[in-house]
């Protein structure tokens, strides 16, 4: 952060050591997580062929589209799971655990999502609001004007598969993005008085 009424930059920053449990966590839940839908699938399976056979040749066709719509629903999550598992390996492969979390700025707002390959750049044009809450493990939400989007002029990274995977539409028809900050070190305080600076008042922590 640069100090006085013409600072230029703030940065919100987290504990590195924290992110790194956090990723260690994640590669050793994330397969167990893949690898039971495959197993639920092949127990419903397993289980659709015994009934088939106990019911005989007459059995109806509707006990065989009962069974098959819950295992292949399962074998996709299961790949979808596993799809983002070997991104996110290649991500972390290559990508330092950074200790930046935020960077405000006269320009607008850089938010690093750990699992996404390059950070979420949006111009202060394009948000709508910003909330922080909590101060061990923190949950950043931005609400976009309506219409911004990953194409809007300005907005980089808002169309990568992690920053699309936290993103949904809100009640009032906004979409937000939300995403969270492992052992957050700047005070909330200080945080809304650097949104409120960069953003002219718009936006704050609360």
């Amino acid at each position: 952060m640069h100090q006085g009424q013409d600072r230029q930059e703030y940065t919100v920053t987290s504990d590195p050591e924290a992110v790194s449990r956090v990723r260690a966590s994640l590669l050793r839940t994330l397969p167990i997580a893949a690898w039971a839908g495959v197993g639920g699938a092949a127990v419903i399976a397993a289980a659709m062929v015994l009934l088939l056979t106990a019911l005989g040749p007459g059995a109806s066709r509707l006990w065989a589209l009962m069974f098959a719509w819950p295992v292949a629903l399962l074998l996709y999550d299961a790949r979808r799971r596993f799809t983002a598992l070997r991104r996110l390996k290649r991500t972390w492969a290559v990508k330092d655990v950074s200790p930046v979390a935020l960077r405000l700025s006269p320009e607008g707002l850089r938010c690093t999502i750990d699992a996404a390959p390059d950070p979420v750049v949006l111009p202060w044009s394009a948000i709508a609001r910003v909330r922080v809450t909590g101060q061990g493990v923190s949950t950043v939400r931005v609400d976009l004007i309506p219409g911004v989007s990953a194409a809007t002029p300005g907005v980089s990274g808002l169309d990568q598969p992690e920053a699309r995977m936290r993103t949904h539409r809100t009640r009032k028809g906004r979409t937000r993005l939300r995403f969270v900050i492992y052992a957050l070190r700047e005070p909330l305080g200080d945080i809304d008085q650097a949104l409120g600076h960069f953003s002219n008042g718009r936006v704050g922590v609360r």
